[in-house]
C-alpha cells in the first residue's frame, strides 16, 4: 500500500531542481515571489546556483560552505555515509550536493513509510541526517539567498532550514 502522506524531502528535491514547466505552477503554490515566466525562473536559478566565479552566489554543495575542511573530505564523508545504508551514488551526482542529500532523505522517509526500516537504520539516520549537511547547507544558503534577492528560492531554502530544524527536535 502506498502512503498518502507527502514526502517533504521529495517536495524540496523537486522544488530546488532545475526548473521546467511544472515548477511555475508548483512553486506558485509554495512561494509568494515566483517570477512571471519560466525563462525568468530559469535565469534566477542559473544566476543563484550555477553561474559565477569562483563559484555561484549560492552553491548547493556542502563542500563550498565548510571552508574549514578540504572539499574532498566532505565529499568522501557523504559518500561513505550513503554506503552505510548500502547505497551507491551515481558517479555523475556530487554526494555533497543538496539535491543528492534531499533525494537520499526522501528515500529514507519512503522506506520508513513503507515499513522497510528497522530501529538500527533510524538510529543511524538520526545520527547525521538531516544533521550537518542539509541542515547547515539549508541555513547558510537560505541566508545568502535571502540577502541576494533570490525571491522564491530564498523562501524555499529558508523553509528547508526550518524543516531540518523541526526534524532534529
Amino acid at each position: 500500500m502506498v502512503s498518502s502522506t507527502v514526502n517533504t524531502w521529495a517536495v524540496f528535491r523537486f522544488a530546488l531542481g532545475y526548473p521546467d514547466e511544472r515548477h511555475m505552477e508548483r512553486l506558485a503554490d509554495l512561494c509568494e515571489t515566483v517570477p512571471g515566466t519560466l525563462a525568468d525562473l530559469r535565469s534566477l536559478y542559473i544566476d543563484l546556483f550555477e553561474a559565477g566565479l569562483p563559484q555561484p552566489r549560492c552553491p548547493l554543495l556542502e563542500s563550498a560552505w565548510l571552508l574549514n575542511r578540504p572539499a574532498g573530505d566532505v565529499v568522501l564523508e557523504n559518500q561513505l555515509y550513503y554506503q552505510t545504508f548500502g547505497l551507491e551514488i551515481d558517479g555523475r551526482a556530487a554526494p555533497d550536493h543538496l539535491l543528492t542529500q534531499l533525494e537520499f532523505l526522501a528515500g529514507l522517509d519512503h522506506c520508513e513509510a513503507a515499513g522497510n526500516s528497522g530501529p538500527e537504520s533510524l538510529q543511524r539516520r538520526a545520527g547525521r541526517v538531516p544533521g550537518t549537511a542539509p541542515g547547515s547547507l539549508g541555513r547558510q544558503s537560505g541566508h545568502l539567498a535571502h540577502n541576494s534577492d533570490a525571491g522564491c528560492y530564498a523562501e524555499l531554502l529558508e523553509a528547508l532550514a526550518r524543516e531540518v530544524e523541526s526534524a532534529l527536535n
